[in-house]
């Protein structure tokens, strides 16, 4: 039990801020893919060029590619939520609601998964947990709310924070529904699959929009922000953040969700020279320090409650 604590809480941090960091630089950097492509047909590329890397990494690193066949429906089943559906969601939050906006939205899909979790019966957070969650959403509004980037009105952007929302909340769903498989094969070999079948379902769905782009219209621009996507955010942070959930717990992981729209704004501010409000600053502070607090909480396992009343 010793040695268990000790591989939870020495899983690598700064691997898991390296995501926060990309994640939260792609509210900017996909809004340049949009210039050249529509979300459904950007998704598409995006795990066309994904997916071979995932398993070339799995091989090189595991040298094993075998799954058993009756797990190719719950690898199909989080491809479809969490690549096919969710990816293609984001990417419409990215293009028809403002960076601030969006990263609004998704940055509740830490609650989604607390519901999703405890409706599943695997895990809850403790009073520790909660006052850390409840901090950083205040965090989260401090960042957003204050100074130049106020949340905007009209129905085009309402219509963007709608689909920002359920991209949120099948976000929450998805790690709940990855975790059974991340208990049996590595976060890799989970990925790799569940990337394979996204990607399978994303081009039934997609192939059209696909085959009727203008492909010598591009911007580089666009191509670089696909490029991007497919090695950092996807190649990088979908499998660190998996292999995380693996180590260190669900709910532990998604708090690190809060921390993406500071990043968000952060990067607006560098790359499109928009003002910081001091307020947004604090909110900032807020936020990792309510991530310390849920990273510092025992999470309540509600699956080892109930084998124990079983026996």
């Amino acid at each position: 039990m010793r040695n268990t604590t000790k591989t939870r809480n020495d899983f690598p941090e700064w691997m898991i801020w390296g995501v926060v960091l990309v994640w939260g630089a792609n509210y900017v950097v996909g809004k340049w893919g949009m210039a050249g492509f529509d979300p459904l047909s950007f998704t598409v590329l995006r795990f066309l060029g994904a997916t071979p890397i995932l398993f070339l990494l799995l091989y090189a690193l595991e040298k094993n590619l075998r799954i058993e066949l009756k797990d190719c429906w719950s690898l199909a089943l989080i491809g479809l939520v969490g690549v096919t559906v969710y990816q293609t969601l984001f990417m419409a939050a990215v293009k028809y609601a403002t960076a601030t906006n969006a990263s609004l939205m998704l940055a509740v899909s830490p609650v989604f998964t607390a519901i999703f979790a405890w409706i599943a019966g695997q895990d809850r957070l403790g009073s520790l947990g909660r006052r850390g969650s409840a901090l950083s959403l205040v965090g989260v509004i401090f960042v957003l709310l204050f100074g130049t980037n106020k949340l905007a009105l009209g129905w085009n952007v309402l219509r963007g924070d709608l689909i920002s929302l359920l991209a949120s909340c099948i976000w929450g769903l998805y790690p709940v529904l990855a975790k059974r498989m991340l208990s049996k094969y590595s976060a890799l070999k989970t990925m790799a699959f569940s990337s394979l079948f996204g990607m399978i379902f994303l081009l039934v769905v997609g192939f059209k929009e696909l085959t009727s782009l203008s492909w010598p219209t591009i911007p580089l621009s666009a191509w670089g922000s696909e490029l991007f996507s497919i090695i950092l955010v996807t190649a990088y942070g979908l499998v660190v953040w998996y292999y995380a959930i693996s180590k260190i717990g669900v709910n532990r992981v998604m708090a690190y969700m809060y921390a993406v729209p500071a990043v968000a704004v952060i990067t607006a501010a560098v790359i499109l020279k928009e003002e910081i409000h001091l307020m947004q600053v604090v909110g900032a502070g807020v936020i990792f320090w309510g991530i310390r607090l849920i990273r510092k909480d025992k999470v309540i396992s509600l699956e080892n409650s109930n084998n124990r009343r079983a026996l």
